[in-house]
């Protein structure tokens, strides 16, 4: 049973031959110079592109094929096994007859990486587990406390966050580089190099410089 855009595979009556499809491994991206009198070739890591893989779509019940068309259409969350992405369907939707059912042939698309699909903040304190097999970007998200200034290290990244005299947390998106407090940029309130903090998988140090505001996290947890 998988959901995509809130909407259960089985609401829909709707079965996938062959879910492994769901869980293949991202491709990474790469490039490849190669130096005259030079043995084998230089490797450039470009990161991980994304995962397209044919599916078959058994439709259970004909009389639901409008919404099971209008269902896998476009770009939306996809749930499974625990586990939220993000997918796509974009290829063209033909329903064929097979004995009493359809069968929809289609391509899944989704980004490379996986994470917790009931994921909330934890407070931290000197440590961050990242539960997943691949490093992390996460929310990072600080109550304020008596003082309007912090200090933070985790790992290898140090960053510091002035509040707003009437802001009473901020939330910082390691992915998407975003510093928000109810929606508003904050990104000027932070001191902080070009890259933002990545959680290794496993244990990952956390100091609290200085200032007493509270650390939370989420999205801690990545699975490629």
């Amino acid at each position: 049973m998988f959901k995509f855009k809130g909407i259960s595979s089985t609401d829909m009556q709707v079965i996938i031959e062959e879910e492994e499809h769901f869980l293949a491994r991202a491709p990474q991206r790469y490039e490849v110079t190669e130096i005259e009198g030079r043995d084998g070739a230089i490797f450039d890591e470009l990161g991980y592109s994304y995962v397209e893989r044919p599916i078959y779509v058994q439709c259970l019940n004909v009389d639901k094929i409008d919404d099971i068309l209008a269902w896998l259409n476009g770009e939306g969350e996809f749930e499974y096994k625990g586990r939220v992405t993000t997918a796509r369907f974009y290829s063209q939707l033909e329903p064929t007859r097979n004995t009493c059912i359809r069968i929809i042939d289609t391509n899944f698309i989704r980004n490379p990486f996986w994470h917790k699909a009931e994921d909330e903040y934890a407070t931290v304190t000197d440590n961050i587990i990242n539960e997943g097999n691949i490093g992390s970007r996460p929310i990072i998200k600080l109550e304020k406390g008596a003082e309007s200034k912090a200090d933070i290290s985790i790992n290898d990244f140090i960053f510091t966050y002035t509040f707003g005299e009437n802001d009473t947390y901020v939330e910082i998106d390691c992915e998407e580089k975003e510093t928000k407090y109810e929606g508003l940029n904050r990104n000027r309130n932070l001191e902080i190099g070009y890259e933002f903090p990545k959680l290794n998988v496993g244990d990952n140090a956390v100091i609290l410089n200085s200032g007493d505001c509270t650390i939370k996290v989420k999205r801690k947890d990545r699975w490629l």
